[in-house]
């Protein structure tokens, strides 16, 4: 029985080996590889043995030429995959070669070190795409990179549609920028205003007439028709009336505007604030119907961070400041006895490009206006005759000055340690019944030794932040 075994074990390995070469067919024998060709380089490869005859999947892609001493001369003529299969003297596939035609990456990589010579990248290529891979130390660093990909995969495209680049690179380094911004403005308005108003009337048996001055606005069987706010009188004798009024005002008005908003994102990526709220607008549309949209208004800043290796922080920065205003407003009527009023923006905005170091400030922009606006009316003549004429002239004198300047402040921060910072909601006491209805209190906030510090206390140029948080404080204690 122990034969008979062994026999039937010896059968079934001869029939499997016998139905693998039946399988296998003529490529059983054959080695297959890998070779990359850049794109418009050759390469010359040395065979094994003699070769009787060669076969290019895609000329297209990949020229060769069957050299003396069994040499093999590849030329990468477009990005793609084929293959070369390899006859023996006796028509037996020997080999079969993959070839993969690819981009220029060792030129690439040159490149890049030479550009680039600290940074950690890595270049492939996959399907015809350029992928860069690594670790950045900035964003400016990473764009030169990719545009330097982006060159390489211009030039192997040869005419056609350049292939793509896939960027897989990530930005090293654990640097946030916090922004603060400082909007200051002051407004400073001086109006004074002189107008003078009469009306002489006179009727007689067969003529009546009279002479009106200041824009007449009166009703001669009334004093309350003078409408005007200063010194006024009346004189009446038999056919004779007279109206008389000045209308004498001074007004002076002050605005201040402080906004100071902060800001933190990473270097290299983009981040806004807005706080303030939004209108809307009726917008017509099609058919008679109206849309609404909304607009925003309030104090708003974006801006995107990059640290240079310098340590300086560049900084694009885009600062709105408006606050809605009824002065050019305009009211839509609609189909029924109600109407919609759509006011007006005062907006002060500021876009721009500045380069500074940790905790640096720099004014961004600034505006000084100062307005002056004179009027005279007069009535011809009388007008003009010395102190009298004061009486039949109006005047109005209107001055405004504003001066406006924005500050920006970078700051390289971390993240802290939350007992370590107090809030603004931080301290709050709620009264109790009897505090409340008895004394009359109301929620306040606890008094602490630290509510004169500043916002933020600088912070030395040599100082290095520890791994426990930053050391600069946040927050206002109002």
């Amino acid at each position: 029985m122990s034969f008979l075994r062994y026999l039937s074990v010896v059968c079934l390995l001869a029939m499997f080996q016998l139905s693998t070469a039946y399988a296998g067919g003529p490529t059983a024998g054959a080695r297959a590889d890998v070779q990359r060709i850049p794109i418009f380089k050759s390469r010359v490869l040395m065979l094994n043995g003699p070769v009787h005859r060669v076969s290019v999947g895609n000329p297209s892609i990949a020229d060769i030429k069957l050299l003396p001493n069994d040499e093999l001369y590849i030329l990468g003529k477009q990005l793609g995959s084929t293959n070369v299969m390899i006859w023996d003297k006796n028509e037996q596939l020997a080999r079969v070669m993959d070839i993969e035609v690819t981009h220029d990456l060792n030129g690439l990589k040159t490149r890049l070190y030479q550009f680039l010579p600290t940074e950690n990248l890595g270049v492939q290529t996959s399907q015809g795409q350029l992928l860069l891979s690594g670790q950045a130390s900035n964003l400016q660093k990473m764009n030169t990179a990719v545009e330097l990909a982006q060159g390489y995969a211009e030039a192997a495209a040869g005419g056609q549609a350049p292939s793509k680049v896939l960027n897989m690179m990530t930005i090293g380094g654990d640097h946030q920028v916090m922004l603060e911004v400082v909007v200051a403005e002051v407004q400073r308005n001086v109006a004074r205003q002189f107008d003078s108003k009469f009306f002489i009337f006179n009727q007689g048996s067969n003529l009546s007439g009279g002479v009106v001055g200041g824009g007449g606005g009166f009703d001669p069987g009334s004093i309350g028709g003078i409408d005007a706010k200063g010194i006024f009188a009346q004189y009446i004798n038999g056919d004779l009336m007279m109206n008389f009024a000045l209308d004498i005002a001074k007004q002076n008005g002050l605005a201040k505007v402080l906004a100071e908003p902060n800001v933190t994102a990473m270097s290299g990526q983009s981040a806004q604030f807005l706080s303030g709220g939004e209108f809307p607008i009726p917008v017509p549309g099609e058919n008679g119907n109206t849309t609404i949209e909304y607009r925003d208004y309030g104090v708003g800043v974006k801006f995107v961070p990059t640290v240079l290796d310098s340590g300086q922080i560049n900084l694009n920065l885009n600062v709105v400041v408006s606050e809605i205003s009824t002065a050019n407003s305009f009211a839509i009527s609609g189909n029924t006895s109600t109407s919609l009023v759509v006011p007006s923006l005062v907006k002060r905005s500021t876009a721009t490009t500045v380069e500074l170091a940790d905790g640096q400030t720099i004014a961004i922009s600034g505006l000084i206006s100062d307005t002056l606006r004179e009027n005279i009316d007069k009535l011809p003549g009388l007008g003009d005759v010395p102190v009298l004429g004061q009486l039949f002239t109006s005047k109005s004198f209107q001055s405004g000055q504003s001066e406006l300047v924005i500050l920006v402040t970078p700051r390289l921060v971390r993240a802290f340690n939350r007992k370590d910072i107090s809030l603004p909601t931080d301290g709050f006491v709620l009264p109790s019944d009897v505090e409340f209805y008895l004394l009359g209190k109301l929620s306040h906030k606890e008094k602490t030794d630290n509510t004169n510090e500043t916002p933020y206390e600088p912070v030395e140029s040599d100082a290095k932040l520890d791994d426990s948080g930053t050391q600069q404080k946040y927050g206002h204690s109002l």
